[in-house]
């Protein structure tokens, strides 16, 4: 005789079981928001939602994937955009409507953009990581000009442009901060804030004569 199985296990009441990956996702930042990224386990995570943590893992090699894994697809993102642009846009305005396109993308793919970021800017323990991936969105910028005009990526030019748009883009994220439910109705601000520093930087390039072909125009 075959034994008899094992009746299922119940899930405890009033705690339904989460099933796609943002819900679980919802879960995790909140958690973190809540109680601290360091102090959040991957267990809790499961409990809340439900779940097994062999669940949570399937979408999520490690903890700190469910932080930064969607920040990284962003900034992926802006990269394919800024490539894709047509190249007799001048440079920055080009710059300018891609990272403003990006992160409207962005809120519409996920409602918790803004509360992750709010755990990315405010959180000691993910501190140490938040550089390098601060680093590479201003790569995204510093790659695009720098093939652009055939200047050396590591040069101060690329560099300092790259550098300036993503500190810009930052302080504008900061000054959400306040609001509750932050939404696509701020991005005309992003906007409005990053023109006149794109305007300024594309007058560098133009003064230095670099048009988007690479060739010194001033000759």
């Amino acid at each position: 005789m075959h034994a008899t199985p094992p009746p299922p296990r119940r899930r405890s009441p009033g705690r339904p079981a989460v099933s796609s990956r943002e819900e679980i996702e919802r879960v995790a930042i909140r958690l973190f928001l809540d109680h601290g990224y360091g102090a959040t386990t991957i267990p809790m995570i499961a409990e809340a939602s439900g779940v097994s943590r062999t669940s949570v893992f399937r979408y999520w090699g490690t903890k700190s994937e469910i932080v930064w894994g969607t920040f990284d697809l962003h900034t992926r993102r802006l990269s394919d955009l800024l490539d894709a642009t047509d190249p007799a846009e001048p440079t920055m305005r080009a710059v300018r409507a891609c990272v403003v396109r990006n992160l409207a993308l962005s809120i519409e793919d996920s409602s918790l953009w803004m509360e992750r970021f709010a755990l990315l800017d405010s959180s000691p323990d993910l501190r140490s990581e938040e550089s390098a991936h601060w680093l590479s969105w201003a790569a995204a910028v510093t790659g695009f000009v720098a093939r652009r005009h055939g200047i050396p990526e590591s040069g101060v030019m690329a560099q300092s442009i790259g550098g300036a748009v993503q500190a810009a883009f930052l302080a504008v994220l900061r000054s959400w901060l306040p609001e509750p439910s932050p939404s696509p109705a701020l991005l005309p601000e992003l906007d409005g804030e990053l023109a006149p520093l794109c305007d300024l930087l594309q007058t560098w390039l133009d003064t230095l004569g670099l048009d988007p072909t690479g060739l010194d125009t001033t000759v």
